[in-house]
C-alpha cells in the first residue's frame, strides 16, 4: 500500500506541475513576450526629412503599420553622412524596436571615414526595398548642355565650381571624385551639408554648380525642374530616353547606382528580423508599391538578410578601395 500511495502521490504532484506549466505559456504575459511587435517600432532615418531615405522610408513604414498592426515611428537623426543616426541604431538594444532604414550611404560612409562602428559587422541586415540610378543635376543658367561640357567647364575654372554632398563621404562625393579621377583629374570645391534636400535646395538658389541625387530626393521639389545632363546606369533611364548614361557620354566603364535596405542592430532577435524581411518582400512586390517607387525613379529589390549581408561587404571594400586611390579616406 506505501507504494501505491506514493505512486499516486508522484502522479498528482506531476500533474500539477503540468497544469500550471500550461497556465503560465498560456498565460497573456507570457503570450506578449513571445509576439513581435507589441509596441511601435522606430525607423531611424539618418538624414533630414525630404530626402529619398526619408521619402521611402516613410511610405514603408505606412505599410508595415498596416499589416503588423503597430506604428512604426520615423526619426530623422542626421548628421556626417549617416554616421550620427547609423551609430544610434548600432548602439540600440537588439531587440528589434529600433531599425535602421539606410541608403548604400552605409558603405560608402564606411569607406571614407573613421566610424565609431564596423559597418560590416554592428548591423543585422533584413531586407532591400528598392535600387535606383543617380541622376546629374546642375543649376539654371550653368553654360553647359553635357557631361563632356560640364568637365570642361570645371576645367576652365579650376577650382571655382561647387558640388554638392549629403554630407562628407557621401554617395555624391565619392561618384563626383571618382568621376575627376576617371577624366583625368578636376579641381573642385565639395559642400557639405545635413542631408541632400538642403544641397538640392543651394542647387535651385544657385549657390552650388551640381550634384549626383537621385529621382527619389528631388520628386516633387523645385530641384526636378533643373536641367538633368546624366544618369549613372548601364542603361538610360526609360523614363528619360534622351539623356545619355555617364558611360555613354564619356566612353568610360563608370555604373553606378544606389539601393535602399533595413537593418538592425547586431545581434538583433531573428525572429523579429525573419518577419520584417517577409513582410517588407511581400510589400515591395505590390503593384502600388511597384508604382510608387517607379514616380521616384526606383524599382524593387528583394533579397535574404545574407544577400544583403554581402551587397553591403562588398560595397564597403568597393568605396574603400576608391576612398583610398583618390587619397580622401580619413586615417
Amino acid at each position: 500500500m506505501p507504494t501505491k500511495c506514493h505512486a499516486l502521490r508522484r502522479f498528482f504532484v506531476a500533474a500539477a506541475v503540468c497544469a500550471i506549466s500550461s497556465i503560465l505559456l498560456t498565460s497573456p504575459s507570457h503570450a506578449q513576450t513571445s509576439k513581435w511587435p507589441d509596441k511601435p517600432v522606430r525607423i531611424v532615418v539618418p538624414f533630414a526629412p525630404g530626402g529619398s531615405n526619408d521619402i521611402i522610408a516613410r511610405r514603408l513604414s505606412d505599410s508595415l503599420r498596416q499589416s503588423l498592426g503597430q506604428p512604426f515611428l520615423i526619426e530623422n537623426k542626421p548628421g556626417a553622412g549617416s554616421v550620427v543616426g547609423a551609430n544610434y541604431v548600432a548602439q540600440a538594444a537588439p531587440d528589434a524596436y529600433t531599425i535602421l532604414f539606410v541608403s548604400g550611404s552605409l558603405a560608402t560612409t564606411a569607406g571614407v571615414q573613421k566610424t565609431p562602428y564596423d559597418a560590416k559587422l554592428a548591423f543585422e541586415p533584413i531586407a532591400t526595398v528598392a535600387e535606383s540610378p543617380f541622376v546629374l543635376l546642375i543649376r539654371e543658367n550653368l553654360p553647359v548642355k553635357n557631361l563632356k561640357e560640364l568637365i570642361a567647364y570645371v576645367k576652365a575654372n579650376s577650382g571655382k565650381v561647387n558640388y554638392g554632398t549629403a554630407g562628407i563621404g557621401d554617395n555624391a562625393q565619392l561618384m563626383t571624385e571618382l568621376l575627376a579621377k576617371e577624366v583625368g583629374g578636376l579641381k573642385m570645391q565639395s559642400i557639405a551639408y545635413k542631408g541632400i534636400s538642403p544641397a538640392q535646395l543651394d542647387l535651385v538658389a544657385g549657390r552650388i554648380d551640381f550634384l549626383f541625387t537621385t529621382m527619389a530626393s528631388i520628386k516633387g521639389t523645385a530641384a526636378d525642374a533643373l536641367p538633368k545632363i546624366a544618369f549613372t546606369g548601364a542603361t538610360r533611364d526609360p523614363s528619360f530616353p534622351n539623356i545619355p548614361t555617364v558611360k555613354e557620354q564619356l566612353g568610360l566603364d563608370y555604373v553606378v547606382t544606389i539601393w535602399w535596405g533595413a537593418f538592425g542592430p547586431a545581434g538583433m532577435d531573428k525572429k523579429a528580423r525573419d518577419i520584417l524581411n517577409a513582410e517588407i518582400k511581400k510589400i515591395v512586390q505590390t503593384p502600388a508599391f511597384e508604382k510608387f517607387l517607379e514616380t521616384l525613379g526606383a524599382r524593387p529589390m528583394i533579397s535574404t538578410p545574407d544577400e544583403l549581408r554581402a551587397l553591403l561587404a562588398t560595397d564597403v571594400d568597393r568605396w574603400t578601395a576608391t576612398a583610398e586611390a583618390i587619397g580622401i579616406r580619413q586615417k
